[in-house]
């Protein structure tokens, strides 16, 4: 009876362990630092791109990437801007720092750009560029759990609230915003990274 409750104990633990091995990725809008950052072009096939090349790269010059040189995962950073038509789930900017290979650090920008604004509806504050940051936040939650909320920062007028994710090997944070004498809390962005070795 012992020898068959440790057995399946036994089994359970390795259920458990190769679930976790196998965990998907954090993600937000279907961007994650697992992803080939190549079929950006393909969903997003009239936004610009830019590369920056890393420290360590000779002879690349700042300009246009494209599929070709993606195929040679040449270290950088490589941004994508794209236009109304193609923004979903509020993002507007993807940067993706590439190293070995590999996205080490992945950072979605929030932000309505200025020129994208209605005309005919003017805002009156740059928050209502930004999405709600209870709107981004709730669904994270629902879908990983309570997050870490660090403790707020500012930077000049802006108050940052920090809302992290952390599943080996990577970190997740939402960081929000409300400007001094300001109520309405806004999302400004998502980023991905390696967690520290």
């Amino acid at each position: 009876m012992r020898t068959r409750a440790a057995a399946i104990a036994v089994v359970g633990l390795a259920l458990v362990m190769s679930g976790t091995a196998q965990a998907e990725p954090l993600a937000f809008a279907g961007f994650d630092r697992s992803m080939d950052i190549a079929v950006w072009i393909d969903r997003y096939p009239l936004s610009s791109r830019e590369f920056t090349p890393g420290a360590a790269a000779r002879g690349d010059n700042p300009g246009e990437w494209s599929a070709e040189f993606l195929r040679a995962r040449k270290p950088g950073r490589y941004a994508l801007r794209l236009p109304p038509e193609e923004a979903r789930d509020h993002i507007y900017y993807v940067e993706a720092d590439m190293r070995d290979g590999m996205i080490e650090r992945l950072w979605l920008l929030l932000e309505k750009p200025l020129l994208k604004a209605d005309p005919r509806h003017p805002t009156g504050s740059n928050e209502a560029r930004y999405p709600v940051c209870g709107a981004v936040l709730k669904p994270l939650t629902a879908k990983y759990g309570k997050p870490d909320a660090l403790a707020p920062r500012w930077e000049e007028a802006l108050q940052s609230f920090d809302y992290v994710w952390t599943r080996a090997p990577e970190t997740m944070k939402l960081e929000c915003g409300r400007y001094d004498g300001r109520k309405s809390i806004f999302a400004i962005g998502v980023t991905f990274e390696a967690t520290p070795r």
